[in-house]
């Protein structure tokens, strides 16, 4: 059974109470903060060039060694470390497609120092530093986590119009059916209420307040410079949610020189003829136009696009208006800001269930018309008000508005939801061998609904981490989290997740890792208090449903070879209880709620290999996912899981032309439909592009043999083949 979730707006106005205690929140944190005094300070200035040709490399990444700063270049190369204490400093240069490489710099009182670093191209074109796996800035291959990471550039030569149609050739995530994201097994699939992935844009969490449910529709795609994923349960960093791991959504610092970007696509859909159903042609169309310039020491960057699209199914059609704005402060101030509000305005079809085997693109006659329409408000920033060498404190308050009306002919629900957030976050360097994280968070959603009352849920926690130097090979951290959560009517919970690690650098690029962590994530609104009549099944509350929780561990390594081939490969095993599923109500014949009803067991193998094996003409991407399940209080296997996931790509022509191949093995569990007959799935994608006049024009036919398959949730066809034409300008 599966639940459909969307999320509105409140028009009240939150209690003074809770302001007032994440102003406390704030106060208290950076008095944690040691104050330093200090009378003369230096700087770090400079310039990342190219170490062959000697010009500027833009949006490079610089951190100083030790400290927990870190800034972007600028369009011409420019970095600046500012409010430096006197001693000797290592500054160490990242950016995508260039060897990493470091410059030592001695700062002296009230003087500022010159220091150029100068990178060496490399084959293997891929993004060096992450930001997600620890909060903070680390070489990917030197991560303590497992965490993978897809470029923009990656997702433009894919040709996809969302992101989470990229993302499947992430080692390690798999997709359950439109838009259920899962990350090694542990989501399975909930049909958007609940994700146990965490979603984060710039960091900012993005899951919907009442269902906590990721919609990839609203996530922006120009301005993508990558997107980090973290697998494992990761709740004693990032909190409810992140179950079974974190995908963050990273923009693109703002240039200095104005840039516009425009995007068209247009895309057309052929049935075999014994599936054909409608009279003429399906098609889908969208375009989407962004610029971003310099408005004195302010960077602006804003983006409008519309999307109409009739979809392949009988209720698949929508109509979708977006917008965006980011602003940010000029590289080099003292207190560095930036913010952003993203706007989706949505009227789409809702399809359950198809009509019968031989007409699987139809819906039954009683869901023909059914659709929701709404908006959703994303909105955040970060503020650094202290940056020095030895401490930082940010400030990320973020605020979340979503609004949906089901027209639906057993339904007319409508359900709104309102979540303002805070972090604080201070870091410590208690000299060169400890990094001291610290910081509280918290959150109060509202939720006014015609099937889920009007519950109110606060969430409130408070973390810790030390990031140790053990050796110069060896590092280790060491975490808890503490997380409160409190519901309208039901009782108050109390989650303490920690988390140990460690990652041993057996040679230059080759690295060793182990961890094992806690991950808790609470009920959503939706599924502790709805209370509706949907596709034909009676859902009622359960105020005393209670959060899931996980342990997960992993031992990985990563093996970099002539700056040509990496491989990561990690064996992993989670355990899980409590876990939310939709069963029957106590002495309610034919009745459903929400309950703790399983426990279960994931364990497990992922690999995944990138190589240039010509450089800039053949490059080849594979990724091999293993999944042992089981449930362990029935000794059955787990639903919707393939127990063998296989990708490929193999890019020519520096990616303006591939071949795309994603495999997945019988799903041998479902929760509906168990007699229906199940069977492997393979599609194929073929792409090409070509530039002129600084447009890229692309071609793309998707599942180019027209396989028929069911994609995954029980008489849910996946797409037929497809053939889409994108004009891209100014990327």
């Amino acid at each position: 059974m599966a639940m459909r979730n969307r999320c509105g707006t409140h028009r009240g106005t939150p209690p003074v109470r809770t302001r007032s205690s994440l102003a406390v929140w704030v106060i208290a944190t950076c008095a944690l903060v040691p104050s330093v005094a200090v009378a003369q300070t230096g700087g770090v200035v400079g310039r990342v060039i190219d170490a062959e040709t000697g010009e500027p490399i833009p949006a490079a990444t610089l951190v100083l060694r030790n400290t927990p700063l870190q800034v972007i270049a600028g369009s011409d190369g420019r970095y600046v470390f500012a409010r430096l204490e006197p001693t000797r400093y290592v500054v160490f240069a990242i950016a995508v497609g260039y060897g990493a490489d470091s410059v030592e710099v001695t700062v002296g009182a009230g003087t500022e120092r010159t220091a150029d670093v100068a990178l060496r191209p490399i084959p293997l074109v891929l993004p060096e530093m992450v930001v997600t796996a620890g909060r903070g800035a680390e070489r990917m291959d030197e991560a303590i986590a497992s965490v993978a990471v897809i470029a923009g550039r990656e997702v433009v030569d894919r040709n996809v119009t969302t992101l989470d149609k990229a993302l499947p050739f992430v080692p390690g995530v798999t997709f359950n059916g439109n838009e259920q994201i899962d990350i090694r097994g542990a989501a399975g699939m909930s049909r958007g209420v609940g994700s146990r992935v965490l979603m984060l844009l710039d960091g900012h969490p993005i899951l919907t307040g009442d269902g906590g449910e990721v919609d990839f529709r609203s996530i922006p795609l120009l301005d993508l410079d990558r997107s980090e994923v973290v697998k494992g349960a990761y709740s004693a960093v990032y909190g409810s949610g992140a179950l079974g791991g974190v995908v963050n959504v990273v923009t693109k610092p703002i240039s200095d020189e104005p840039e516009t970007v425009a995007r068209i696509h247009a895309n057309a859909f052929d049935y075999r003829s014994e599936h054909e159903w409608a009279d003429g042609t399906q098609t889908d169309f969208g375009f989407g136009l962004q610029h971003s310039r310099r408005v004195g020491d302010v960077g602006v960057r804003g983006f409008v696009g519309y999307e109409n699209a009739d979809g392949y199914t009988e209720n698949g059609s929508s109509r979708r208006l977006l917008g965006r704005v980011k602003l940010a402060s000029r590289i080099g101030q003292a207190h560095p800001w930036d913010a952003y509000v993203v706007f989706t305005q949505e009227k789409a079809g809702e399809q359950f269930v198809w009509r019968s085997e031989d007409e699987p693109y139809r819906v039954p006659d009683d869901a023909a018309g059914n659709h929701t329409s709404g908006f959703k408000v994303l909105s955040g920033g970060t503020w650094t008000p202290r940056a020095r060498s030895t401490h930082l404190v940010k400030v990320s308050p973020y605020f979340n508005v979503n609004t949906l009306e089901n027209h639906f002919n057993d339904n007319d629900d409508w359900h709104d939801a309102f979540k303002p957030g805070l972090l604080v976050e201070s870091v410590w360097f208690a000299g060169n061998r400890h990094a001291l994280r610290f910081g509280v968070d918290g959150a109060h959603t509202w939720v006014r609904s015609n099937f889920v009352g009007d519950p109110r849920i606060t969430d409130l926690a408070a973390f810790a981490q030390d990031d140790v130097e053990i050796s110069s090979r060896l590092k280790g951290n060491l975490g808890v989290r503490v997380d409160y959560h409190r519901a309208t009517l039901g009782d108050a919970e109390l989650a303490v997740s920690p988390k140990l690690g460690v990652a041993y650098r057996v040679a230059s690029g080759s690295t060793v890792r182990a961890s094992l962590g806690a991950g808790y994530r609470a009920p959503s609104a939706i599924e502790q208090f709805v209370s509706s009549q949907q596709f034909g099944f009676r859902v009622v509350p359960n105020p005393e449903l209670r959060g899931e929780n996980a342990w997960s561990g992993e031992l990985g390594s990563s093996v970099r070879l002539l700056d040509m081939i990496r491989v990561d490969a990690a064996v992993f095993g989670s355990l899980f209880k409590e876990l939310i599923s939709p069963a029957p109500a106590p002495d309610q014949p034919f009745v459903f709620q929400f309950q703790n009803v399983s426990r279960a067991r994931v364990m497990g193998v992922d690999v995944g290999v990138h190589a240039q094996v010509v450089p800039r003409a053949l490059e080849v991407q594979a990724s091999y996912l293993l999944l042992d399940t089981e449930d362990r209080d029935t000794g059955a296997e787990l639903p919707y899981r393939s127990r063998h996931n296989v990708t490929g790509t193999v890019n020519v022509l520096n990616g303006l032309a591939g071949v795309d191949v994603r495999y997945r093995s019988r799903v041998e569990a479902v929760l509906a439909y168990p007699l229906d007959p199940r069977s492997h799935a393979t599609v194929v994608d073929l792409r090409m592009g070509y530039r002129v006049w600084n447009v890229l024009w692309q071609v793309k036919v998707t599942n180019l043999f027209n396989q028929f398959y069911v994609d995954v949730q029980e008489r849910n066809p996946g797409a037929p083949r497809s053939l889409a034409i994108t004009a891209v300008r100014g990327l």
